[in-house]
């Protein structure tokens, strides 16, 4: 390039690669200056979660009231040193009638609950929680994405309160004697109903809490099955009703019954590991499809919570991607509705399936169990078995 100047050429001035690197270096570090103040500000969600984490050490403990594994909460207190977790456990009604007695008395003791899937929802219906989905700071907790189906799931219809973090394929519908069934033969849940299954069934008793009212409620608030189903079930195959888990298993496995309904997936799975001649039945093959169960592991935040912030931090990593590996390798068949984590740790059978179909058996509509009772007494009135 030239430039004529008064009747002279300019050439332009002529830098030296030196010269370039240090004009390069000065634009560089001017450059830098411009963004520190940008660079130097912490992300909203780390902010926040720096006060609620130094809050949380302040506080010291948060009591966790639960029906289920504990395993994982060492491996909250070994990542967070300063906050203990005092644990209080028992059955899912038990600790509803606690916490509800202590309300009563205007003690606030609970945090956070894992207390099954009903009992929470009694504690909803007492405006005594407060929307746990306010308690979410990760950004990796707050993604939907990162979850099955790519939303939250919760129990309340107002999606705020009871959170369902995990989702497993039902293990506690079936089980079977392996000596006297061959799976392969069953279909269907109707299946059951044959003639040739008549006496040779145990259903553990839907009129108790546990997990004959929630395979019970499941098989009437299903399409394919409803009140139908269990009224034929429970007059017609003369069926044997027990409310000892254990008991129905060890029938099972001497040829007293053949098939189990309503049980304890995960007893029957242990006592086949033990050698006793018992299984499940995966009925995601069946015609009806797979359910999804929470396994009464179902968090919700209890209001007036004496330890916000340390409940804060807790929920928080129970719910990252560490902490539902931790609750998956706690309990082999809780299969984490987080599907940006290895499933390893879950038994094959609870685990979801890429492109099957399930229903879901926490919704908000199938927590009175009251509907299904009355059809299962009156069934059982005109059974010829009196249970």
């Amino acid at each position: 390039m030239k430039l004529e100047l008064q009747g002279r050429v300019c050439h332009p001035p002529f830098f030296s690669v030196k010269q370039n690197m240090l004009v390069f270096l000065f634009a560089f570090i001017l450059s830098l200056l411009g963004l520190k103040p940008m660079l130097g500000a912490a992300e909203p969600w780390q902010a926040e979660w720096d006060r609620a984490l130094k809050a949380a050490e302040q506080e010291g403990e948060l009591t966790y009231y639960t029906l289920g594994e504990v395993g994982f909460v060492s491996e909250f207190e070994k990542k967070f040193p300063r906050i203990r977790v005092r644990v209080v456990q028992g059955k899912g009604n038990e600790l509803l009638a606690r916490m509800m007695a202590e309300r009563r008395a205007g003690k606030f003791l609970a945090d956070v609950a894992r207390i099954g899937n009903t009992s929470p929802y009694a504690l909803y219906q007492a405006k005594a929680l407060q929307p746990i989905s306010t308690a979410f700071i990760l950004p990796e907790v707050k993604d939907e994405s990162k979850w099955w189906s790519g939303k939250h799931q919760y129990i309340d219809s107002e999606g705020k309160y009871i959170f369902v973090p995990v989702g497993s394929v039902s293990v506690n519908m079936v089980a079977y004697n392996t000596e006297t069934v061959v799976p392969a033969e069953l279909h269907s849940f109707w299946d059951l109903l044959q003639e040739k299954w008549r006496a040779k069934i145990v259903v553990i008793d839907p009129r108790a809490t546990g997990y004959g009212r929630s395979g019970a409620r499941a098989a009437y608030s299903h399409a394919q099955l409803g009140a139908d189903f269990l009224r034929r079930l429970f007059t017609e195959q003369v069926v044997m009703v027990s409310r000892d888990y254990r008991q129905a298993i060890d029938w099972l496995a001497q040829k007293r019954f053949a098939i189990m309904l309503f049980g304890n997936g995960d007893d029957v799975l242990q006592a086949r590991a033990q050698g006793l001649p018992v299984n499940v039945v995966d009925t995601g093959v069946w015609k009806e499809g797979g359910m999804l169960e929470p396994g009464a592991f179902t968090l919700a935040w209890a209001d007036k919570s004496p330890h916000p912030n340390a409940a804060k931090v807790f929920i928080n990593w129970l719910l990252s991607r560490e902490g539902q590996i931790a609750v998956q390798k706690d309990g082999s068949v809780n299969d984490s509705l987080r599907i940006d984590i290895p499933k390893t740790d879950v038994r094959p059978m609870a685990r979801r399936k890429d492109g099957a179909k399930y229903m879901v058996t926490w919704k908000e509509e199938w927590i009175d169990a009251e509907p299904m009772q009355r059809v299962v007494n009156q069934a059982l009135a005109r059974s010829t078995r009196k249970n």
